[in-house]
């Protein structure tokens, strides 16, 4: 399974609702390609600003494919601690 984030800037255009909206319809576009790929979004929008208070709308996503997972037996288990 693998686990990514999509990151949409809101700042742009931050007049009224504008800049949300924007951001909120091209994070749409964004996601909708993502499940279109195998990407299946987990769980709703997050809102988040950065240090200088810009800000960002996120999506977390999924994918279970198995052609993007990694198998598992062929990552070898780390090393035990020496004593």
């Amino acid at each position: 399974m693998q686990y990514k984030v999509i990151v949409e800037d809101a700042a742009r255009g931050l007049m009224g609702d504008s800049g949300m909206e924007a951001a909120a319809d091209i994070l749409s576009e964004k996601v909708n390609e993502a499940i279109k790929d195998g990407w299946e979004p987990l769980g709703g929008i997050a809102h988040s600003e950065n240090r200088q208070e810009n800000p960002f709308l996120l999506q977390a996503m999924i994918n279970r494919s198995s052609m993007h997972a990694v198998d598992a037996e062929k990552v070898p288990s780390p090393a035990p601690p020496e004593a």
